[in-house]
Order: C-alpha cells, then sequence, then structure tokens
C-alpha cells in the first residue's frame, strides 16, 4: 500500500497509477496537451506539471510512489504552465483567429484556462509548407506544437508506422515517410492524425468550417461501411454529418479505415435525396405490382429488418453471390485477434480493406515480431498459434492439414446475416425459373449484375447511385443511406450489431 499526500489531504493506493492519472480520479483538474489517455505518456510539454518535495515532475507520465507529497495548483505551478504555453505559442502560427479550429481546439483552450491575454515574444511565423497533397487531411507544420500525438497513435493504435518526427529543436518537424509529400507516402487514411490532434496540423478537409464539436450533435453508432462493424461517433448538424469519429471505448478501441472515417461521409453527400425510399417503413408503398411471377435479390449490404421485409413481400427471394458457410463459423472474438504468433493472409491488401484488422496484424509485426505472410509469397515457415485469414471467396483446402484457425473475411457487411435470413441460394443456379419480374435491391456503388438482368421482362432496381444503373433497368429507385435507417447486422465476428436512425425524414 503507497501512501501520500496531494495538496496536504493523504490518500493511499494499492495499484500502479500515474500521479495525473489519480488526480483525474478525485477530481481535481491539471491541464495536459502531449498527454491522451489512449496512448503512451511521454511527458514532454510539461503543461501537466507538478511539484513533489520541491521537485518538479510531470504528472502524466510519473507512476505515484509511496510518501510523495504533492502540490498542484500552488501560485508557482500556475505561473509555470502558463510561461510554458507562452513559449509553445510563440514557436510557431498560432493566430487562432485565422485557424480553422478555432473555439474547437485544445491547444487554444489551454490558453483560455490559464488566462493567457497577451504574448510576451513574437509569433505567428509560417516557416513550413502547407501540405495540401492528400486527398482527406490538410496537414500544416506551422501549428504543430510537437506533442506526437499523431506519431504515437499512427504506430501504437493504427499500426500504420507513417509518420515521425525530423530535425532538432525550433526546426523540429512531423514528417511522413521520412519526408516524402503526405498525399504520396503509404497513409492508409485512417484519419486518427486527425481525431487526436490538439492545434490545427492536421485537419480534415471535409469537415472544415462545417460545425465545431460543441455545435454537432453526437451520436454513438457502428460503421457499416465493412464487415468488421467498427464502433464510430457520429458528428451530424442539421442535416448534415459533420464529420465521423472513431469510438474508443467499442470492441475495436478506437480503430476506424478510410472507408468509415471519409467515404462513407463523402457519399452520404453525394446521394441523399429528401425522396429517397426506406425499404423497411415504405416498400410496399412503392411496389404494388408484385405477383407470383417476381422474384427478388438482395445482398449484404441491407440491414437485416430491410432483408426481412423484402422476403416478406416477394414469392421467393435470392442472394446476389455465394457466401462462404464458413463465416458462420469464425471462432474468434476482434480481442483474440491480437493472440497469434502467425498471419497467413489471402486475397487482400492490409492497407487497403478491412482496415482494423490491418491495424492489428500490422502493430503485432513490429512490436510482438510477428510473423505476416501473404500466400503468392511461394514456400513459408509457421510458428506458434497460427490465423489463415481469406475472403468470402478464396478456396482454403490446401490450408486444410495445417494447425491453424480460420477467419473468412465476408465480401459486404452483413453477409452473415445474407447467409442466415436467406440462405445461399442464387439465380444463376435455378435453371428452371418461370419469373418475368426482377427486382434488385443494395446498396453497392460496383453492382456487378450484368449475368443475371437478362434473363427477365421486367427489371427495377433499388440503389444509392440512381444515374449509374438507369440504363439496365426499366426503373431505378433511390434508397435511404445506411445513416437514414435504424437495424441490424452481422459483423464478420458474428457480433449482432444495431443501429440507430441518424436523421430523422418524412415518410415517402
Amino acid at each position: 500500500m503507497k501512501k501520500f499526500k496531494i495538496n496536504s489531504v493523504e490518500y493511499s493506493i494499492d495499484t500502479e497509477k500515474t500521479i495525473f492519472e489519480f488526480l483525474k480520479d478525485i477530481g481535481i483538474y491539471v491541464p495536459t496537451l502531449c498527454y491522451h489517455p489512449y496512448l503512451r505518456p511521454i511527458g514532454s510539454c510539461r503543461v501537466c506539471v507538478i511539484k513533489d518535495r520541491g521537485k518538479f515532475k510531470n504528472s502524466c507520465a510519473t507512476i505515484i510512489d509511496d510518501g510523495m507529497d504533492i502540490e498542484t495548483h500552488t501560485p508557482e505551478l500556475i505561473e509555470m504552465r502558463k510561461w510554458i504555453l507562452q513559449f509553445l505559442f510563440s514557436e510557431r502560427n498560432h493566430y487562432c483567429m485565422y485557424c480553422c479550429v478555432t473555439n474547437d481546439c485544445e491547444f487554444q483552450n489551454l490558453g483560455y484556462y490559464t488566462g493567457l491575454d497577451h504574448f510576451h515574444f513574437p509569433t505567428f511565423k509560417n516557416i513550413f509548407d502547407i501540405d495540401n497533397s492528400h486527398p482527406y487531411i490538410l496537414f500544416d507544420n506551422n501549428r504543430c506544437v510537437l506533442c506526437s500525438r499523431c506519431v504515437r497513435v499512427c504506430s501504437e493504435v493504427a499500426g500504420h508506422f507513417v509518420l515521425s518526427e525530423n530535425n532538432k529543436g525550433e526546426h523540429s518537424i512531423i514528417v511522413a515517410d521520412n519526408g516524402v509529400q503526405f498525399g504520396k507516402s503509404s497513409c492508409t487514411s485512417c484519419g486518427l492524425c486527425v481525431q487526436v490532434c490538439p492545434t490545427g496540423t492536421f485537419v480534415d478537409k471535409y469537415s472544415m468550417y462545417l460545425g465545431r464539436s460543441w455545435e454537432t450533435q453526437k451520436i454513438g453508432s457502428y460503421c457499416f461501411s465493412c464487415p468488421v462493424g467498427c464502433g464510430i461517433e457520429i458528428y451530424k448538424r442539421g442535416n448534415n454529418i459533420v464529420k465521423i469519429y472513431s469510438d474508443w471505448d467499442s470492441f475495436t478501441k478506437g480503430l476506424i479505415c478510410h472507408k468509415g472515417r471519409y467515404e462513407a461521409v463523402i457519399n452520404y453527400r453525394k446521394y441523399k435525396n429528401g425522396s429517397n425510399i426506406d425499404i423497411y417503413e415504405n416498400l410496399n408503398k412503392i411496389v404494388k405490382d408484385i405477383d407470383e411471377s417476381s422474384v427478388a435479390v438482395v445482398d449484404g449490404t441491407l440491414f437485416n429488418e430491410e432483408i426481412e421485409k423484402i422476403r416478406g413481400l416477394f414469392p421467393k427471394t435470392f442472394a446476389l453471390y455465394k457466401v462462404n458457410p464458413k463465416i458462420l463459423d469464425n471462432p474468434i472474438s476482434f480481442d483474440e485477434l491480437d493472440n497469434y504468433q502467425t498471419y497467413i493472409i489471402a486475397g487482400w491488401d492490409l492497407n487497403k480493406e478491412y482496415g482494423t484488422i490491418g491495424s492489428v496484424i500490422k502493430r503485432n509485426k513490429y512490436y510482438r515480431n510477428c510473423k505476416v505472410i501473404y500466400l503468392d509469397e511461394g514456400k513459408f515457415e509457421i510458428s506458434g498459434k497460427t490465423i489463415f485469414i481469406y475472403k468470402n471467396y478464396y478456396s482454403s483446402n490446401f490450408l486444410n492439414g495445417l494447425d491453424c484457425d480460420h477467419l473468412v473475411l465476408p465480401l459486404n457487411t452483413n453477409d452473415v446475416g445474407l447467409l442466415k435470413l436467406i440462405g445461399n441460394k442464387t439465380l444463376q443456379e435455378i435453371d428452371n425459373l418461370e419469373y418475368s419480374s426482377l427486382f434488385i435491391f443494395s446498396r453497392d456503388l460496383n453492382l456487378n449484375i450484368s449475368n443475371i438482368t437478362g434473363r427477365f421482362k421486367r427489371r427495377f432496381l433499388f440503389t444509392i447511385d440512381v444515374d449509374r444503373y438507369s440504363e439496365l433497368f426499366d426503373e431505378v429507385f433511390p434508397i435511404v443511406s445506411e445513416f437514414e435507417v435504424k437495424g441490424s447486422f452481422y459483423n464478420l465476428f458474428n457480433q449482432l450489431l444495431c443501429v440507430d436512425r441518424v436523421f430523422d425524414r418524412e415518410v415517402v
């Protein structure tokens, strides 16, 4: 049991905690800048300084020890924090009124907290080029305070190891891949650097000036962009999504990829329409001529409730494609993915698809020295506990004799739900079909339907991108996006995830 004092009050603790963590637990606020609760503490900014028996220490990186006598808010400490901020503000361009994150900036808030109302030193320096080469992120080293949050989250959490710090002193900068343009680097666009940045150094281009965090409504949800189903936080203002952040408290522990962070937002803004159809609530009002000659085809881009609605309206409902039944027997959870020593990969790119799974594997390769093997590498050796991860369509027969677990990656988000609700029958397998009307339902923007449409006299499509397929069908109906549906789906770990409607809308 460790006994110690904080501001002359005695405390005791039998676990290992930093001073900052304990202060937070008992409700004493100490300002921080480089600290982030989900990153390794480094104590570089000194803003969280406290005093212990006459010595100044960084509270975020100092473990509580027996006999400590801690002071947190003496006049000396308050003045010291203010001077630390004076130096930080003077090093770069922190002219807040011209920054897109003003009034939504941790660094600026610290200035207000300490009563900083003027600068003692020259400031507003623009000495570094602004990097606008990235498709989603604006990168400006002139606003950087060198807290290294971006560097740490890129390696410790995301496992991408793109960002690092170069040079020394006032010439220190954050660089991508040791100095290439951000947009030409190996960045996978997960956006975690933006999410943890306490200034305007990393900024989402698609959320600039659309609303500060305190002007938006935050909604906890799950990403519907791929079969992982990451936990996300959706920030909306009016009828628009301002930004999407990852949820640190979800089962994916803050991980996210470019599909959930950026593409989902861009697609919503591009295809939202007040007259879009809600399949679950009002499909029967739109489709009035269903008879025994009508057949429906659905895929894993629909929620369970939507699939059930369609199945209840049509005499026959089929899957658009075959689904590997092994996805129902995926043996592990997301947490258990961390427990393997060898990862065998087939049919997908760690940086482009199933991004959060890729993050887990990539950081384990670096921090735990795990093996990552691609099947196109030819001969390979397996050691330790092994998992074989492959796409739905991939044949894995030649690995059946190996002692390893299998994790099958579905093609679309709710393929598990598709298999459970529809089964594995597709139109291509049925030769004696006597149906004349075809109805296809999908949110897939790259829909492959050319091999089934020719067999029907009347063809109808319910999708997101109406213009792309209008020539192939008698009529194409726009359906609502995943943000306008209250529903459920199964991710690739066979978790049933439920989402609420983000936007209220009028029933057509």
